[in-house]
């Protein structure tokens, strides 16, 4: 009730009035599915594979040539690949060879292929590996695959040599069919011959590429075999000339009679292939997790890496978009919600991503395609349709989160900077997850083991141990106590009917909302922090505590051994920590412990290292040095503690918490908010605008 009523005071002075103003928003968005940009972004593939079920048209895009180049039939596949040097590791008769070849590459390599070619008038399968922008790289591949005996036990006609992307060319030909008879009659002669694209004075032409040479000096040394065995118009191209060259590769099916068409565009980066789907049926990308797209497909060579962008209908990536970040049952006011604010978030950065506006995961946001869309987040992006929020005019990066737990973050909590653009420190109704859910007991066994027991598995005994703890009986048999209170983590013990645990307390279970972490080693969260840590953290670690807090409780500074952790912006704790969900969080030190000497001196542990010893009620005494404590507090609550440094780290919210909350803005819009109010109250001093046109 109070949440309630404090959110009708913010949002009820809010005037959620949609202005319609001269802001760009473009019909159409840019997604990069494969993206190498370096330490900026990395999603890397050495091949997609296209198909479409109403078959794919091909064409050639440069500075110069927007050209018609080859049709895909209708539910066939076509492979995609870079042309660069390679290592040619065996080439034999037998396909089953080959193919015991490439499997040995694909246990450490993503780049290994099996190509069909003709040579003297029998079929040969060659297994290369690698896509290397030099012949010093390629040939050191091929030092390390003969080495490894990749190619042991297979009758190779060659031995292993470094292939490069140089070759003479013949032609052109009048189309496939005729490119492909002179690759036959060419190959006759024992040279490797392949089809390709040309783009040539503003036509799309087809040529036979002969040989596949390491420099231009080995390429020449063939111009003149290649016109001994009727090629036509043999010449050496320049090495800037555009091309795509046309492998029959044998590594998507491994059958002899499915050879699929591979086009590989050169490593250097001269055009891009473009595939675009007959019909109304989407684009499937056999190697994004098998996802299927609406748009078109682009290829082409990006910083040394096969890029695959997909260049889709705005409003219909946004299908995807919505339909993937909130469930399909939320309410339409929270599905508009997300619409808008993902609408403003992929165009904001504008091409942020080079050849992309934005990236398919949750770098940017999550895209996963036509099976991710539904009526509900269609009809939430339909019902927005060129909607954004503005400020100064100018479209915002309109972050959002999972779920802030129940309060929005300062962007200074986030990144060390104000943003007057989002919410701080905001109420938010993020509760939506505990709904329904249970609580868990957490206990201690008779064996020392501590973890987790659902509520309805265990009841209060009415007895209580010879220190006078409460007990509670379990009323299951085979009752697992786990890690986390969560049914799917991992198992610490497993109890019988009737046996007794001492309660250490009652906490929720672990949703997107409320979370707590298992117990973690001194020494695995130091290695965590150190992968972060601009200085390193002198090891061991013995304390960590959260020194520092912002406007909503997050933690934006921490201490280890009473040392500021120097780690560059706040949120980078959540992947320092080992990926927790949420700044929101505190730290329980179950190692650090008063102790009081039997002379009367205390002891901090563990800032001050030592052994621990207890003595019992008839005397003697043990020295604890592992394992589990259980000691009461002078309050008399019963505490969980180590002999040794551990951590658990439990917290609120799900994500960086700044700007909107997804589940705050489903828990407003059933409240009765429109999205309008929505975005007004997680997104301050913005309007709502949308495209004049």
């Amino acid at each position: 009730m109070m949440l309630v009523l404090i959110l009708a005071v913010v949002v009820s002075g809010a005037a959620p009035l949609t202005s319609y103003a001269a802001v760009n928003v473009p019909d159409r968005i840019r997604v990069a599915l494969f993206l190498n940009l370096g330490t900026k972004y990395q999603a890397i593939t050495a091949a997609a594979t296209l198909s479409s079920s109403g078959g794919l048209a091909l064409s050639w895009r440069d500075s110069q040539n927007s050209l018609s180049a080859d049709s895909i039939p209708a539910g066939q596949p076509a492979r995609f690949s870079l042309d660069g040097y390679r290592a040619i590791v065996a080439e034999t008769y037998e396909l089953n060879a080959a193919l015991v070849v490439l499997k040995k590459l694909q246990a450490s390599s993503q780049a290994a292929f099996v190509t069909k070619l003709s040579k003297s008038g029998k079929t040969v399968y060659q297994v290369t590996e690698g896509v290397y922008p030099t012949a010093g790289a390629a040939a050191t591949a091929v030092t390390k695959w003969t080495n490894a005996g990749a190619a042991a036990g297979v009758q190779s006609l060659q031995t292993p040599k470094v292939a490069g992307p140089w070759a003479v060319e013949a032609g052109p030909y009048t189309g496939r069919a005729e490119a492909e008879a002179a690759a036959e009659l060419i190959g006759a002669a024992g040279l490797d011959t392949f089809v390709a694209l040309k783009p040539q004075n503003n036509v799309m032409s087809y040529v036979v590429r002969v040989g596949q040479e390491k420099d231009a000096s080995s390429a020449a040394a063939l111009q003149q075999a290649a016109s001994a065995a009727s090629g036509a118009n043999v010449r050496l191209p320049a090495a800037s000339e555009p091309y795509a060259v046309i492998r029959n590769d044998m590594t998507y099916y491994g059958s002899a009679n499915r050879p699929v068409s591979l086009y590989a565009v050169p490593l250097t980066g001269n055009g891009i292939l473009r595939a675009d789907p007959e019909g109304e049926a989407g684009i499937h990308v056999a190697e994004r997790s098998k996802r299927t797209y609406r748009g078109s497909m682009e290829i082409s060579a990006e910083t040394g890496s096969l890029a695959v962008i997909n260049d889709v209908d705005l409003e219909q990536y946004l299908y995807s978009v919505v339909g993937t970040e909130v469930s399909s049952g939320w309410p339409p006011e929270a599905q508009k919600a997300q619409a808008v604010a993902a609408r403003s978030y992929a165009l904001a950065g504008g091409m942020g991503f080079k050849l992309a506006n934005v990236v398919d995961t949750t770098v940017s946001q999550a895209y996963y395609g036509i099976g991710a869309e539904n009526p509900n987040s269609t009809a939430g992006v339909n019902g927005t349709k060129g909607e954004v929020l503005t400020f100064n005019g100018r479209i915002i990066s309109a972050l959002f989160s999972a779920n802030a737990g129940g309060i929005t973050a300062d962007a200074a909590e986030g990144w060390g900077n104000p943003d007057p653009k989002m919410a701080s420190a905001a109420i938010s109704p993020d509760s939506g997850p505990q709904n329904g859910k249970m609580q868990w007991y957490r206990v201690a066994t008779s064996t020392g083991d501590t973890g987790y027991v659902r509520e309805d598995l265990a009841a209060d005994s009415g007895q209580k141990n010879a220190a006078g703890i409460a007990q509670l009986r379990v009323t299951g048999d085979g009752v697992i106590v786990r890690s986390k209170p969560l049914v799917d983590s991992t198992a610490v013990a497993r109890l019988s009917a009737g046996t007794l645990v001492v309660s250490l307390g009652k906490v929720p279970e672990v949703t997107v909302y409320s979370w707590v972490e298992a117990p973690k080693t001194a020494e695995e969260l130091l290695a965590s922090l150190n992968k972060r840590a601009k200085t390193p953290i002198a090891g061991p670690l013995n304390t960590l505590e959260v020194s520092r807090r912002g406007p909503s409780g997050r933690a934006i500074e921490l201490q280890a051994n009473g040392v500021k952790v120097a780690i560059e912006d706040p949120d980078n704790f959540r992947s320092a920590l080992g990926g927790i969900r949420s700044t929101l969080f505190s730290i329980e030190e179950t190692g650090r412990l008063t102790v009081r000497d039997a002379d009367g001196t205390e002891r901090q542990l563990a800032e001050q290292t030592g052994s621990v010893q207890i003595q019992g009620a008839a005397g003697e005494a043990r020295t604890i040095s592992d394992g589990s404590l259980f000691v009461l507090d002078g309050s008399g609550q019963l505490r969980a503690a180590t002999a040794k440094p551990e951590f658990v780290i439990s917290g609120k919210g799900w994500g960086h918490g700044i700007g909107m909350s997804q589940w705050g803005a489903r828990g407003m819009a059933e409240q009765g908010y429109d999205y309008q109010s929505i975005l007004k109250y997680y997104y301050k001093n913005v309007l709502i605008e949308k495209d004049a046109d």
